[in-house]
C-alpha cells in the first residue's frame, strides 16, 4: 500500500501548483479591485485560504452550485394536460383521425428531476492541509441543499450533513471536529467506501445521485479492497465523481495503487486544489 501524505508515492516530483500571482495590481476603483481579488483567489490553491473572507467565499461558491444542481431539470418531456410546450408529435399523431385537423392540442412539461449529491471528504493526514476549505464547501453545499449529504472519513466512516446545516459556523465547526475523532490520522479510503456501499448508500443512493469523493487516493488498505467498493457502490446506478487535489498539481500522475484501482470505476477525475475548480463542477455535473 502507498504511504499516505508522500510525493514519491504518486511518483516522481510533483511541484506546487501557481496561485495565479499575489502581485497587487493597480486598479481604477473599489469594483475592479475587489474583482481582481476574487479572480485571484479562484486560482489560488486552497491549502493557503486560511482568512475567514476566503472561507466564507468557499461557502459561497457551493452555495451556487448546490442551488444550481437543485433546480436543475432533465430535457427530456413528459405529456401532460396542461403544459409550456406543444407535443407536436402527439397532436400530429392524433389529428390523422380527424383528416389532419389538430382538434386538440397535446401539451409536455419538463418534469424536475433532481440530482442528489452526496459527498464524502477525506480527513487523514495528508489531506490535513485542504479539510478546512473542503468542510467549508461542503457547510455551503448541505445549507443550499437540503437533499444533500456528507460523510468525514480517515480509518473510519463518519455522517455530517446534520452538524455542517448548523447555521452557527463556530457551533458546526465544534460538531464536526466531536464527530471526527482521529481526524489527520491514517487512512483507509477503500474500508470507509465498502462500509458506505453497504450501509448508508442502501438509503441514500440511487439512479439520480452523484457521489463525489473528495481525496488524494493515498490508502493503506490494499487496492483491492477500494475497487471491490466502487463496483458495489456503481451498481446502485449512481454517478462517482473523484476530486483530487493533487491533480492540479505540476508533474501529477495517477500512480499511487488505490487512486490507480479506482480510476477504472470513476466518472470523473478531476483538481479540487482551487475554488475555480469546485465551481467548474456545475458543468461538469451537467454533463453526467
Amino acid at each position: 500500500a502507498d504511504v499516505p501524505g508522500t510525493a514519491a508515492a504518486a511518483g516522481g516530483r510533483i511541484d506546487a501548483p501557481d496561485d495565479g500571482g499575489d502581485d497587487e495590481v493597480e486598479m481604477g476603483g473599489e469594483g475592479k479591485r475587489v474583482a481582481s481579488r476574487l479572480a485571484n483567489l479562484m486560482k489560488k490553491d486552497l491549502r493557503d485560504l486560511v482568512s475567514p473572507q476566503d472561507i466564507r467565499e468557499a461557502e459561497r461558491v457551493a452555495a451556487r452550485l448546490g442551488a444550481a444542481l437543485r433546480d436543475r431539470r432533465s430535457r427530456r418531456r413528459k405529456a401532460a394536460r396542461r403544459g409550456q410546450g406543444i407535443d407536436f408529435r402527439r397532436t400530429i399523431r392524433a389529428s390523422l383521425s380527424t383528416g389532419g385537423e389538430p382538434l386538440r392540442l397535446h401539451r409536455k412539461v419538463r418534469p424536475e428531476r433532481e440530482v442528489r449529491i452526496v459527498t464524502l471528504c477525506d480527513v487523514s493526514g495528508s489531506m490535513l492541509i485542504y479539510a478546512r476549505p473542503f468542510l467549508a464547501f461542503l457547510a455551503g453545499m448541505m445549507r443550499s441543499d437540503p437533499t444533500s449529504d456528507a460523510y468525514l472519513f480517515h480509518t473510519r466512516l463518519t455522517r455530517i450533513s446534520d452538524a455542517l446545516r448548523d447555521e452557527d459556523p463556530l457551533r458546526a465547526l465544534n460538531r464536526v471536529t466531536l464527530l471526527a475523532e482521529g481526524m489527520g490520522g491514517g487512512s483507509r479510503i477503500g474500508t470507509a467506501l465498502a462500509q458506505f456501499a453497504a450501509r448508508d448508500a442502501r438509503r441514500f443512493v440511487n439512479g439520480r445521485s452523484v457521489v463525489v469523493i473528495l481525496s488524494d487516493g493515498y490508502d493503506s488498505d490494499a487496492p483491492d479492497v477500494i475497487e471491490n467498493a466502487l463496483v458495489r457502490l456503481r451498481k446502485r446506478g449512481c454517478r462517482v465523481i473523484w476530486l483530487n487535489p493533487l491533480k492540479g498539481w505540476k508533474g501529477y500522475a495517477p500512480v499511487a495503487q488505490a487512486m490507480a484501482a479506482a480510476l477504472p470505476h470513476v466518472d470523473l477525475f478531476a483538481a479540487a486544489n482551487t475554488l475555480a475548480d469546485l465551481a467548474a463542477l456545475e458543468q461538469e455535473l451537467s454533463r453526467l
